[in-house]
């Protein structure tokens, strides 16, 4: 079970001095103290018992519900015996079972125990029937709860109440501070400048936050490129706004349940996944859908209903020598254009001979800024995530219509009116980075100067339209392109002459051909091989209107998208006819 920590709010908070208290129970009462908590028992006669001691200090100071009134708990605080605090909203159900799970999380968290097991049982009793007033809300995951963002270690913003973070089923939250916002801009925000994709990397840790202000929609970006080209110190240097980059950056290495939590646990903020290598071709499309999609799968609780499923709004920054559709292929499986715009591919060499740098600043090798970076990262990091959230906090009621031009103007100085729905909508994700950090440095997070986001952001995008293509729909293009390959590779070795087939030459036929009035020469394939291999990783329908369109295919006299001519010798198979419009077909990006 992961540590489940205290969110509090800028409301009138809890005493944190407490007062020592007593409960009744069963005949006797227990009492909390600065020395410890107890049961004062009495024996048959009525006679005191010496106190039993349960454990070191432990007050129960709210009871907290959901927003539903359900998901009933308690919010535990106790110190440990370096005297730090600690709070825990621990679920009312835990106690109903083996409370051994309440005690492993009590004592991870410093809170000295009883070994006995009377007074282990009494722990359990004292948790349920202390009796408290204060109430508080309980959330089940991170990120925007109305006016107040929640983080691991407190939640921002105004509230009429406390609001707990209480999810037993969550991995633990990886957020931490080191050192100062002065210290990360003077180290990490100035070596970041003037190199694109770290810049680029650094506002996308910014940027989901933002996200649930304007409705977008959540999204990926994947660094590709080869080993020690500096990938994996971009993530990084995305990890250190929001915390240790050892424990804040994960692998792609997981099952899709896996990735579930992951992505809940990141909700309005932003995953990183490294190696996308490492997770399994065959999974990894599902995986891509899956994140950008924000819902996880529905599945049966143990009485067999449906539970609710996990339910999220982030960005995802991956990294891997491998592209998503090359990652892909290994599977025999054909990248779709819906998975390629989820995760938008980005060329992590910037071209200046120095892998992801450009300036090296006063370092005089790649590698040296990259293992410097590294120590700064785990030197500095956490703090200029949790000011950021403090400063959109303070101005959320101004920043949606703000966000929202801002972004536009970004998709109208980087893309022309003839480009695809799909690039325009990846580059409204691009755009809202771009804000994102340009208004972290109008706050005076990263040092840089306005402007230097924004151009960062368009040399990555440009990056990303170089590979993906902007005219023509992506996933029309590479149906063409399939198409047009097919009869490269076959179009002398399979196709018979309709006028002298049953050719014993021509093994594993996939058609016929013929010359037309204006001597090109047309293709009838036929129409199982047109389904299973001209079609093959497409939507069959999808690839006729695609044809269609084109011109690439003669239809029938009846109207129909295929012909059945009359073949001597094999009589009236069903044929789709195409011109030779397939050899002028070139993919322009």
């Amino acid at each position: 079970m992961s540590n489940q920590n205290v969110i509090k709010t800028n409301v009138k908070p809890f005493p944190l001095n407490h007062q020592t208290a007593f409960c009744d129970y069963a005949g006797g009462r227990f009492k909390v103290s600065d020395k410890g908590l107890f049961f004062l028992g009495k024996d048959k006669d009525g006679i005191d018992l010496p106190p039993r001691w349960i454990c070191s200090p432990l007050y129960v100071i709210a009871k907290t519900r959901d927003a539903k009134s359900g998901e009933w708990g308690r919010l535990l605080e106790w110190q440990d015996d370096d005297g730090f605090k600690h709070q825990w909203a621990m679920p009312i159900a835990l106690v109903q079972g083996d409370t051994s799970e309440i005690r492993r999380e009590l004592a991870s968290l410093g809170l000295a125990i009883s070994p006995n097991r009377i007074a282990r049982d009494l722990l359990a009793s004292y948790l349920q029937v202390f009796p408290v007033e204060e109430r508080a809300r309980c959330v089940d995951r991170l990120g925007w709860h109305g006016g107040v963002f929640v983080t691991s270690s407190e939640s921002i913003g105004e509230q009429s109440e406390i609001v707990v973070f209480q999810n037993p089923h969550a991995l633990t939250p990886s957020f931490s501070q080191v050192g100062s916002v002065a210290d990360w801009r003077n180290t990490i925000g100035r070596l970041a400048s003037k190199n694109s994709r770290l810049i680029f990397a650094i506002s996308s840790a910014f940027a989901p936050s933002l996200a649930s202000l304007i409705g977008e929609d959540s999204g990926g970006f994947h660094f590709r490129g080869a080993s020690s080209c500096g990938k994996t110190t971009a993530l990084k240097l995305a990890a250190s706004v929001w915390g240790d980059p050892s424990s804040y950056t994960r692998l792609w290495r997981a099952t899709s349940n896996g990735l579930e939590g992951l992505a809940a646990m990141h909700n309005d903020g932003l995953l990183i996944l490294d190696e996308l290598s490492q997770i399994d071709p065959k999974e990894v499309g599902e995986a891509a859908y899956l994140l950008a999609n924000g819902q996880g799968k529905t599945r049966a609780s143990k009485n067999g209903t449906a539970r609710a499923s996990a339910s999220w709004r982030l960005f995802f920054l991956s990294a891997g020598e491998e592209s998503l559709s090359a990652l892909m292929a290994k599977a025999e499986q054909k990248v779709n254009a819906g998975q390629e715009i989820r995760l938008a591919d980005i060329e992590a060499d910037a071209g200046s001979s120095m892998g992801i740098f450009e300036c090296l600043h006063e370092y005089i090798n790649p590698s040296s800024l990259a293992l410097a970076l590294k120590e700064f990262t785990t030197s500095y990091h956490g703090t200029v995530g949790l000011e950021w959230l403090k400063a959109i906090v303070k101005d959320q009621a101004q920043l949606p219509k703000a966000i929202t031009e801002s972004v536009q103007t970004f998709v109208n100085k980087c893309t022309t009116p003839s480009m695809t729905g799909q690039a325009m909508r990846v580059a409204r994700r691009f755009g809202l980075v771009a804000i994102a950090g340009e208004l972290a440095t109008h706050y005076g997070l990263t040092g840089w100067l306005a402007g230097d986001t924004s151009k960062a952001v368009s040399v990555c995008f440009k990056a990303w339209l170089d590979s993906f293509g902007a005219t023509g729909n992506r996933e029309d293009r590479a149906i063409l392109s399939q198409v047009k390959a097919f009869f490269e590779a076959h179009g002398a070795s399979r196709f018979d002459d309709i006028k002298y087939p049953n050719n014993e030459r021509i093994h594993n036929r996939a058609g016929f051909y013929r010359d037309s009035e204006n001597e090109d020469r047309e293709y009838l394939v036929l129409s199982e091989v047109f389904k299973n291999e001209i079609c093959k990783g497409f939507d069959f329908k999808t690839v006729i209107n695609v044809l269609s369109k084109e011109g690439w295919l003669v239809p029938g006299n009846d109207g129909k998208n295929s012909q059945k001519p009359r073949i001597r010798g094999i009589g009236m198979p069903r044929c789709y006819v195409f011109t030779g419009k397939i050899w002028e077909y070139e993919e322009v990006f």
